[in-house]
C-alpha cells in the first residue's frame, strides 16, 4: 500500500512523504496492470510538484527519491517561497484525494484503502 504523508503548518503544506507501492510484488504479479494506475498517478503526481517547483518556480527544492520513496521539505525556505509553493502542493493534495475518490467510487472504500492512505498532520 502506497502511504502519502503530509506535514501542514499553519495550513500550508512544508513536506510530504510518500512510502511503498499500491501492491507487494506477490500481488502485482497477480493483479497483472490494473496496480499501474495508483502507482502511476501517485508518482506523476508527486515528481510534477518537484519539476515544478525546481523548474518552473526556480525554488531549488530538497527531496530525496528512490524506489518506493519520495520525500520533499521545504525546511529553510522563506514564508514567501512556501507562499509560491502552496499552488502545487495544495493541487498534488487535491488530486491525491480525487485519485481515492475515484477508487472508491469504483471498487469501494475497502478496496482503496488496499492501494492508498493519505495522512495529514498539523504541526
Amino acid at each position: 500500500m502506497i502511504k502519502v504523508k503530509i506535514i501542514k503548518e499553519n495550513k500550508n503544506i512544508i513536506s510530504f512523504m510518500i512510502e511503498n507501492h499500491a501492491l507487494r510484488d506477490r500481488d502485482m504479479i497477480l493483479a497483472g496492470d490494473a496496480y499501474d494506475m495508483v502507482c502511476n498517478s501517485v508518482s506523476v503526481l508527486s515528481q510534477s510538484v518537484i519539476i515544478g517547483l525546481d523548474e518552473v518556480q526556480k525554488l531549488n527544492c530538497n527531496y530525496e527519491m528512490s524506489d518506493g520513496y519520495l520525500k520533499l521539505d521545504l525546511n529553510g525556505f522563506t514564508q514567501e517561497e512556501i507562499n509560491e509553493a502552496q499552488v502545487l502542493l495544495k493541487t498534488f493534495e487535491l488530486s491525491l484525494e480525487s485519485i481515492m475518490m475515484s477508487l472508491e467510487s469504483s471498487f469501494g472504500k475497502k478496496s482503496c484503502d488496499k492501494y492508498i492512505r493519505l495522512i495529514k498532520e498539523e504541526v
